[in-house]
């Protein structure tokens, strides 16, 4: 874990500025398919002034719209995490990223990222879900179950999010498949879970940091990036050690 993290300081403080270009084609593009977002929830309200009728939040017509857009952006959000990841990745070798191989990476690897999101998602629903609906038809009044239920939500939550990562990492940094990417994700999470997990739980509480005002800042563009990068540095060696194995066996 430390030889990851000091890796990606050393590539972070020869050549910050790849780190901070990826952090910023990721926010201006995240920022363009938001605003592209508003600009379809817009466009619904004048088609519907110019046809005469009114607002209905609780229309099908309505919800379908804004679900429909609400899909469109987690869809390519994804593409840009796979996109960010490579961003990274090409910055420890000291390779630019250029926005439009960003943008066209980002779609392009955007059906991958979500079937990982999905099937993670799929899963959160099966462990933390029956917990949920028992909680709130059986166990809502019941004193301190308000805070063991989030406890519990909050664990299956992070390690589900800690099992995934690796997957999301491959299928990103390394462009592989979604059947390659959840393979890889196993065997380094089979090989290097006590590391990972220590690494992971820095990378998570930097994340959060993220969204504090000001703070952000250096979190954004350079706490986040560094641990970014030590976890896809941490990933690809546990590949390259396998591969290594694996020639010497034959």
């Amino acid at each position: 874990m430390i030889e990851s993290i000091t890796k990606a300081f050393n590539s972070y403080s020869k050549t910050p500025f790849l780190f901070v270009w990826g952090s910023l084609m990721y926010l201006i593009l995240l920022i363009a398919f938001f605003f592209a977002g508003l600009g379809l929830v817009l466009a619904y309200f004048i088609s519907l002034s110019v046809f005469g009728k009114e607002l209905d939040l609780q229309s099908l017509a309505t919800m379908s719209i804004f679900g429909v857009i609400a899909f469109a952006f987690i869809f390519f959000s994804g593409g840009l995490n796979a996109a960010l990841a490579k961003a990274y990745r090409s910055a420890v070798w000291k390779e630019k990223m250029s926005l439009t191989k960003f943008y066209s990476y980002a779609l392009d690897k955007a059906p991958e990222m979500f079937g990982i999101m999905l099937l993670r998602d799929l899963l959160w629903l099966l462990l933390a879900g029956p917990v949920i609906a028992i909680y709130m038809v059986f166990l809502k009044d019941v004193a301190i179950m308000d805070i063991l239920t989030g406890m519990y939500v909050i664990s299956v939550t992070f390690m589900l999010h800690l099992i995934f990562t690796p997957a999301f990492i491959s299928a990103g940094a390394l462009g592989t498949s979604f059947f390659s990417s959840m393979k890889h994700a196993f065997e380094f999470m089979r090989k290097r879970h006590i590391f990972f997990i220590t690494i992971y739980a820095l990378y998570a509480v930097v994340w959060f940091l993220n969204f504090i005002p000001f703070v952000q800042f250096i979190t954004l563009f350079f706490a986040y990036p560094v641990l970014y990068a030590a976890m896809v540095i941490m990933f690809e060696d546990s590949l390259k050690n396998a591969d290594v194995k694996e020639e010497d066996e034959e």
